[in-house]
């Protein structure tokens, strides 16, 4: 009864908040929906679902306690927001084109497309580089992806980020073929290191940014739409590795079952590797450099001490009585890791400090929408927040290191235009 009280009750809950946002904002596209919808959906398919193939439930304690989390996620949001006097910033009408759209991509544009030139051509030698080094057979390999994804070039792909999720609306706005090409090249080179996380983060980033603007209508037929292409996509990093074995071997039956296999242990492994950890001896670690190894890594290699914090977690939890069908995870979702090395006190408050960020970046965006990097930092939080049933990106480089580009190279950008416009203007009038 406990396995299925707890969804029922957090699905409520959600439609609840939901409907409440919906009234103020005018969708149900908010940092709350990003961050709660997901989990609970993925906690109702383990319990009513999943349990009956051997995974093992999301127990009715642990749900309360990520709704209890939700709850002060939702109050910092809510309070950072009220100090936003104007109150055209709190609604969204994601009916219509934001106003000056159109000016606001013709102004940005040449900046985004060399951000993204920039990224394919650093992605292109990065690639060749690291399969000269492992070779073609190991493509789907640890040591690729490893190679691949660090390196000065590896951080000059990174500007991909935020390009892309920018270009994706220019391309629907004005439907131009040659940013339809800059986006698949670029989704090629982010995808070819076969790191999902990475690959959704663009995807839902743009998508995000594309609601925000009014270029896309929230649906349920959509998500249903998203929700198959995550899992084409989900699918194709592994194929990759597997067409590198044989033609035979990636399209065996055997191989189709296994892709289906890890889509659902991935799925489910977050909400259920939390709950299997949640009030159990050994846990929390109460070890806090884990969570912001971001800042702490880059001091240390400022200093020159090449010892780095790992933030993987190398110890994998069982989620499900069959044992030889890989149902392990060594990730615990977003409020699972903060648990695990927080504690309960600390998670709070981390969820607090989360909530202002994603509603103060939302208030940003609609009331100065012409400053783009804060429309771009949101919609990569967003991200973030969609997959952090999964697990907790915010103590990751890449979110630094986008946000950094996102809100630093625009302004610059500006400032060199009107800069070379004013001096112009200068030359005219002394000639």
């Amino acid at each position: 009864m406990e396995d299925a009280l707890g969804p029922i009750i957090l699905l409520t809950f959600c439609l609840f908040i939901s409907c409440w946002e919906f009234k103020r904002f005018n969708t149900f596209v908010t940092p709350f929906g990003a961050l709660a919808w997901p989990y609970a959906i993925v906690a109702f398919m383990i319990n009513f679902g999943g349990k009956y193939f051997g995974f093992f439930p999301v127990s009715y304690e642990n749900i309360l306690f990520v709704m209890m989390c939700l709850v002060f996620f939702l109050i910092g949001g809510q309070w950072v927001i009220s100090l936003f006097k104007n109150k055209n910033i709190e609604t969204i009408d994601n009916h219509k084109t934001s106003r000056g759209l159109g000016n606001i991509f013709d102004i940005y544009r040449p900046l985004f497309v060399f951000l993204g030139l920039v990224s394919i051509i650093s992605g292109i030698i990065h690639f060749y580089q690291s399969i000269n080094e492992v070779g073609w057979s190991n493509i789907g390999s640890k040591d690729f992806s490893t190679l691949y994804g660090t390196g000065f070039l590896a951080h000059l792909k990174i500007l991909s980020r935020p390009s892309f999720i920018f270009l994706i609306g220019d391309f629907l706005y004005h439907k131009r073929k040659y940013v339809f090409v800059l986006l698949v090249i670029m989704f090629l080179v982010i995808f070819v290191r076969q790191v999902k996380y990475q690959i959704f983060a663009i995807v839902l980033g743009g998508y995000y940014f594309c609601i925000l603007n009014g270029l896309v209508k929230f649906s349920l037929r959509k998500i249903v739409f998203y929700v198959l292409l995550i899992f084409l996509v989900f699918n194709a990093t592994y194929y990759i590795g597997f067409l590198a074995v044989g033609m035979d071997y990636a399209f065996a039956t055997k191989t189709h079952l296994r892709s289906l296999n890890l889509f659902f242990t991935y799925l489910f492994g977050g909400p259920i590797a939390f709950s299997e950890i949640f009030m159990s001896p050994g846990y929390p670690l109460f070890s806090f450099k884990e969570i912001i190894a971001v800042p702490i890594n880059i001091y240390k290699f400022l200093i020159g001490n090449s010892e780095l914090i790992d933030i993987i977690i190398h110890k994998r939890v069982a989620v499900s009585s069959q044992s030889d069908m890989f149902h392990s995870s060594n990730v615990y979702g977003m409020v699972g890791m903060l648990y695990m090395y927080l504690g309960t006190y600390l998670t709070i408050i981390y969820m607090f400090i989360a909530g202002i960020i994603g509603y103060l970046f939302l208030g940003l965006s609609l009331k100065f929408k012409k400053t783009i990097g804060f429309q771009l930092i949101y919609s990569l939080i967003m991200a973030f927040l969609t997959v952090a049933f999964f697990d907790l990106y915010f103590n990751k480089l890449v979110f630094y290191e986008a946000s950094f580009y996102m809100l630093t190279i625009p302004p610059f950008y500006l400032l060199g235009k009107n800069f070379i416009k004013f001096s112009l203007l200068q030359h005219k009038i002394e000639t």
